[in-house]
């Protein structure tokens, strides 16, 4: 042995985690529990953001029931013995086994290697690309940030507009999605837009105008089909207009139209300036890039969560087809990517110590799953039983004030909530064009203004 290989030797044992969802901080905590005790290895986690999004939470961000920093939870504040860089990982070299990842604001980049690597980057909302500089996601914190603020802004420019039809539009807002996200987005803006309205003299003279497009039969397809028709039933009580079989065919920022497919004319297009997009999930661009097999843009892995052909590659959470029992890959939900990032961690110790028998397959049965649609209504399934109303949305509160990581986001969400009930949510809006250099928000308003512009041009 020559003195390269004896220093190699010595060099410690390198797990790499890419990206810290849900997924990913799940396996860094149980690799922390275990292996990351050990002198001789080193666990590398590595996101771009400094911290995990607790995104069940997200739509109460963009409601204004809680602050954005309570949903967040600090990365370095949850690890102690697990290296964190924050950094995006641009290319991952299989053969020499090297991510690459680029970093600050001049971009440098910087070679890590690994012996063991779990790829946990998540996914990002679908766009249709004609649709994208038009549209609000709701997928990360800044997507909530920018919307609640947007909300705020159409009241402002609302309580002064003159003409009817032009105050009509602004305050009509439409939602594409009726899965999770869609429901329980619209139902918390819905709440939002008519507790605020009553600070707006001219603005609260025309009621809000929501509409919730889902091209599927029912919404919440998750659920049972009755909990997704109590669901449409207790929406449109709440005043917002529910189209089924009904999907987007465009949106410019002002006029939105729909095809449906039950009815044989097609819907008049509706004068909006909000579509808030919430249908469809793609792969990141990383996963995206990589020359892996995959299903649906997902990553294919075994029941270990291993990937195939790659020693010592692992994937799960969003970003792999993790198979269940009959074949078909779990769903990408919160729980199943912290069961799995957990399972991920502890293979991967496993494999790291040479025990190939701790080894195990992923298996998880759901206990339950909520979804909050309005204020003190939801829907739950817990342990096959169905429920609704004020008791399911009780279990949705407590379900996921359990989930969330550290003790003092906890306490703060539940204090937010309790602040809740003895006070009204504020308008203040803290986000615009002019006090924030926002890329989004810019791109929003300047598609905003292109359509007031063509209003103004004389029609012929």
């Amino acid at each position: 042995m020559n003195a390269a290989d004896l220093l190699l030797s010595h060099e410690p044992k390198r797990i790499v985690i890419l990206g810290a969802g849900f997924a990913g901080l799940y396996a860094a905590l149980e690799l922390e529990r275990t292996v990351a005790r050990d002198p001789g290895v080193e666990v590398v986690l590595i996101d771009p953001q400094n911290f995990l999004l607790f995104t069940p939470m997200l739509h109460e961000v963009a409601s204004g029931s809680l602050d954005p920093s309570s949903i967040v939870v600090p990365i370095r504040e949850a690890l102690r013995r697990v290296e964190f860089l924050r950094a995006e990982t641009t290319a991952v070299d299989f053969a020499g086994r090297t991510v690459t990842v680029a970093y600050g604001l001049d971009r440098r980049t910087r070679t890590i290697r690994f012996d063991q690597l779990l790829m946990a980057a998540g996914s990002q909302t679908r766009f249709p690309p004609s649709l994208r500089p038009h549209v609000h996601g709701m997928k990360t914190i800044h997507d909530a940030l920018v919307l609640r603020n947007w909300l705020i802004g159409l009241l402002e420019r609302a309580d002064i507009e003159e003409d009817p039809a032009r105050r009509r539009a602004l305050l009509t807002i439409a939602v594409a999605g009726g899965g999770f996200s869609g429901v329980e987005t619209i139902g918390a803006i819905n709440d939002f837009l008519r507790e605020v309205a009553r600070h707006y003299r001219t603005a609260s003279a025309e009621s809000p105008t929501l509409v919730l497009v889902e091209p599927m039969e029912r919404l919440l397809p998750e659920f049972e089909p009755a909990l997704g028709e109590y669901t449409r039933s207790k929406l449109r009580a709440a005043g917002i207009d529910v189209r089924l079989r009904t999907k987007v065919a465009a949106f410019d920022g002002r006029t939105l139209s729909l095809d449906c497919s039950s009815d044989a004319a097609k819907p008049s297009p509706l004068s909006a300036r909000t579509l808030i997009w919430t249908a469809g999930v793609a792969p990141s661009p990383l996963i995206e890039a990589l020359s892996l097999a995959k299903e649906r843009g997902r990553i294919v892995v075994d029941e270990t969560l291993a990937v195939p052909g790659h020693e010592g590659v692992w994937a799960c959470g969003d970003c792999a087809a993790v198979p269940g029992p009959q074949g078909k890959p779990y769903p990408g939900t919160a729980q199943h990517a912290v069961r799995q990032g957990m399972q991920a961690g502890r293979n991967i110790a496993a494999a790291l110590r040479g025990q190939r028998s701790k080894i195990h397959p992923f298996r998880y049965q759901m206990i339950g799953q909520f979804a909050a649609i309005g204020r003190h209504r939801a829907v739950a399934t817990l342990f096959r039983l169905r429920f609704s109303g004020f008791i399911a949305w009780l279990m949705w509160r407590g379900a996921y004030l359990l989930m969330l990581p550290l003790l003092n986001r906890k306490i703060r969400v539940l204090l937010e909530w309790i602040l809740e009930i003895c006070f009204a949510r504020d308008t203040v809006q803290l986000l615009t064009a002019e006090s924030v250099r926002s890329r989004r928000l810019e791109e929003l308003m300047d598609s905003a203004r292109a359509a007031e512009s063509a209003e103004r041009v004389p029609q012929p």
